[in-house]
Parts: structure tokens; C-alpha cells; sequence
């Protein structure tokens, strides 16, 4: 008898984060669930969105590895009961409750099954589990609480540094020979490279 498929399911929202031990820690998540629970790994087909937000819905686009999934079930072209392996749900969306929870919807009610690996929940195709929704709503609100307040505060931030342009340099990315003043005010040269620049 054939296993299971299963299909990992990786989205960071950074590149920064490939030099952390997220990949890694996916990966072998992935690894563990599906050995103890008799499934087959498929490694053929690249469900990695590295640099993509969730938040936005960018991860659900045409050329996203989970919008290309997502297009994939829709067509039968994945085996139904298979299962989808994400380490939460936040990886799959960070949208609001509303897009979030249809996304949710959308893979469970085309056959396939999606665990959270950080707390082995399974969220079963074709459910009608009232506590299955009500436990993914909680989850992804919260994720989407998270983000939003991280967007307006990031937001916040650039706001003031436009608000304060005339009175303070915004970044101390500047040529090398010169610094930025401790209070951001202006640009200070630096006499042996401004020298060197001269002589050049």
C-alpha cells in the first residue's frame, strides 16, 4: 500500500532569516512528522517562498511556490488526502481573519489535509469540526494582529524620519569619506580620505 504524500511547505518573509536556523528547523520538522507518521516526503516539488510575505498575500500569487500549490490542487493534480506540513499557520497567512481563514478553507475543502508542526494539530480535509475552525480563527488572528501592528510601527518609524528630514540625516549610509554627526545633523568629512580622494 502507497503512503500518504506530503508536502513541506516553507515561507520566511525575510532572506536574512536563510542565515538563521529557520530553513533548518522546517525542514527537520517536516522530516521528523512524516517519518512517525508514515508519509512520504515528495521533494520534487519546491514549496519554498523565501522572502515572501504572508501578510500581504504575496505567498498566494501565480508565481509563489503556494500559489502554484494552490493551483495544483485545484486542477486534482495533487492526491487528495494528502497532507501539507507547515511549521505554523502564520506561514501560510498573515492576511486578516477573513482571507486567512478562506485560504484555510480553500486547501482543506480540495482534499487535503494541513498539520502545524510546532504543535502537531491536524486540520482534516472536508471537516466540519466547529473547534477545528474556531482553533485556526484564534491562530491567525493573532498572527495578523501581529503583523499589523509591526507594519504601523515600521510605518510610524518613516514617518517620523520624514517629518525630521530638514533637521536630521535620515541614514548613516553616506560616502566614505565622510561620517555623520552624532546628533544626525550633517555630514562630517574625514581629513585623511577627503586627501586621499583629492590626490585621486
Amino acid at each position: 500500500m502507497n503512503k500518504p504524500l506530503a508536502y513541506s511547505y516553507i515561507r520566511m518573509s525575510t532572506e536574512i532569516q536563510l542565515k538563521g536556523d529557520s530553513l533548518r528547523r522546517q525542514v527537520e520538522l517536516s522530516e521528523k512528522y512524516a517519518l512517525e507518521h508514515g508519509l512520504e516526503l515528495v521533494r520534487d516539488f519546491n514549496l519554498h517562498d523565501i522572502g515572501v510575505s504572508g501578510f500581504t498575500g504575496e505567498n498566494q500569487s501565480e508565481s509563489a511556490a503556494l500559489g502554484v500549490f494552490l493551483e495544483a490542487i485545484k486542477h486534482k493534480e495533487i492526491p487528495e488526502r494528502s497532507y501539507l506540513l507547515v511549521e505554523s499557520l502564520d506561514r501560510l497567512s498573515r492576511q486578516n481573519i477573513n482571507k486567512a481563514q478562506n485560504l484555510l478553507q480553500s486547501i482543506t475543502e480540495n482534499g487535503i489535509n494541513i498539520v502545524t508542526l510546532t504543535d502537531n494539530k491536524l486540520y482534516e480535509a472536508y471537516s466540519t469540526d466547529p473547534m477545528q475552525m474556531i482553533y485556526s480563527i484564534i491562530i491567525m488572528s493573532r498572527a495578523h494582529e501581529e503583523s499589523q501592528m509591526k507594519s504601523e510601527r515600521v510605518a510610524a518609524a518613516w514617518q517620523n524620519k520624514r517629518d525630521n528630514i530638514e533637521t536630521k540625516i535620515l541614514t548613516k549610509t553616506c560616502p566614505a569619506w565622510l561620517k555623520v554627526s552624532d546628533d544626525r545633523s550633517e555630514f562630517i568629512p574625514i581629513a585623511e580620505r577627503v586627501k586621499i580622494i583629492q590626490k585621486i
